[in-house]
């Protein structure tokens, strides 16, 4: 006979499917830019010479065979990179955010069977927006002996996220200064790192939700006795 599971059960199975779908997307990623950084058309000398095509009209530019499947192959492992690479940052995000949700529910003495989170029409999920644009910190988990790990971790998070906002604001100014180009530069630095940023404080949180499942487990236990 088949029994129901466990509303924590079900719940840290849920958080541990969007780390297992972060962790996919995160090696994918990584693949296709290491191929990409192989993969370079400089280091190649291309052939001139030229395949005739039927029907080609007279003066069209001429069918250079090896041309053509070197700038197809740098143009889809380009495509490749940007794919994957936005599925990281999204699933990463989803994670960090998602288990957050599960652990303040908790928190609140309530009992979500499974994360809750929106998914847009092109399939990418949507962050709570309770929670945005600042994950709060949460000190009922300070006695967790990685709490400050855990903040740590969230600060990183919020940095990386204000940094793309200020990139943003900036990129869209009519005109910058020499200042404000550099501090653009630096910015998008520090916004490159969110996936990981987002995926290492998933990673945390995912540990903190157990902590924070120990005493509603304990009562269930009880309940049962």
């Amino acid at each position: 006979m088949k029994t129901t599971p466990v509303w924590f059960d079900s719940l840290t199975d849920s958080v541990y499917a969007l780390g297992a779908a972060a962790r996919e997307a995160q090696r994918a990623a990584r693949a296709a830019e290491l191929e990409r950084d192989a993969y370079s058309p400089d280091r190649i000398r291309l052939l001139d010479a030229e395949v005739h095509v039927d029907g080609r009209a007279p003066g069209s530019v001429p069918f250079r065979p090896h041309d053509a499947a070197v700038f197809t192959i740098g143009d889809t492992i380009g495509k490749a990179v940007r794919v994957l690479r936005g599925l990281y940052v999204n699933t990463a995000l989803a994670y960090g955010y998602g288990t957050a949700w599960a652990i303040l529910r908790v928190l609140d003495g309530q009992q979500p069977a499974a994360v809750s989170l929106r998914r847009s029409a092109d399939g990418h999920c949507m962050l709570p927006p309770d929670l945005c644009p600042v994950l709060p910190a949460m000190p009922a988990l300070q006695r967790w002996n990685d709490y400050v790990r855990f903040e740590q971790a969230r600060l990183r998070l919020v940095e990386c996220d204000s940094a793309g906002c200020h990139a943003e604001f900036l990129d869209c100014q009519a005109e910058l200064s020499d200042h404000e180009a550099a501090e653009l530069h630096a910015a998008l630095d520090v916004a490159a790192g969110e996936a990981d940023a987002a995926y290492a404080y998933g990673v945390l949180a995912e540990s903190a939700l157990h902590f924070a499942l120990l005493e509603p487990k304990a009562q269930h236990a009880r309940t049962l006795a």
